[in-house]
C-alpha cells in the first residue's frame, strides 16, 4: 500500500521534462485528444504485450480531453489530471488518482509515467517515450 502511494504521488504529479532524446515531426491531421489503450511496453528491448484482464481490473488507458484534462486508469485505480505538449514532441502531465494496489501490468505502467518525456503519434498508435528510449505503445480507443 506504500508503494502504491509513492506511486500516486510520483504518478501524476508534476514532473519536469527533458528535450533530449528521441524526436519526430507530427503529422499535424493527427490528434493527441482521445481514448488510448496500453497494447505493449518496450523496456530495454523486450516487449512486454497486454496481459489479459480478470475479474475487477480495468484496461490501461489515457483520455487526453480538449483544453489540457487527461483521465485516464491503470490496472486498479482511476487517474484524473492535466497534460501539456510542446516543441520537440515533448509532454508534461500532471494530477492524481486512487490508492488501490497494482497489477504487475499496472506497476510497468505507473512505474513509467512519471519519466514520460516525448511522445510520437502514427496512424492510431501512441508512443509515449521514456529513460534511454523506453516505450509506452497505445493504440487509439476512441
Amino acid at each position: 500500500m506504500n508503494k502504491n502511494i509513492t506511486f500516486l504521488a510520483f504518478l501524476f504529479g508534476v514532473f519536469a521534462l527533458s528535450s533530449c532524446g528521441k524526436t519526430t515531426t507530427i503529422n499535424t491531421n493527427m490528434e493527441l485528444t482521445g481514448k488510448w489503450e496500453l497494447q505493449s511496453i518496450v523496456q530495454n528491448s523486450d516487449t512486454i504485450k497486454k496481459p489479459a484482464l480478470a475479474k475487477g481490473q480495468m484496461p490501461v488507458s489515457l483520455h487526453f480531453k480538449e483544453k489540457g484534462e487527461l483521465e485516464g486508469t491503470s490496472s486498479t485505480n482511476i487517474l484524473t489530471g492535466f497534460y501539456e505538449t510542446a516543441q520537440q514532441n515533448t509532454i508534461q502531465m500532471g494530477g492524481g488518482g486512487t490508492e488501490r494496489a497494482e497489477t504487475q501490468w499496472g506497476n510497468l505502467f505507473v512505474n513509467a509515467i512519471p519519466n514520460v518525456n516525448l511522445y510520437d503519434l502514427k496512424m492510431n498508435k501512441l508512443v509515449l517515450y521514456y529513460e534511454n528510449n523506453n516505450q509506452l505503445i497505445f493504440s487509439r480507443v476512441q
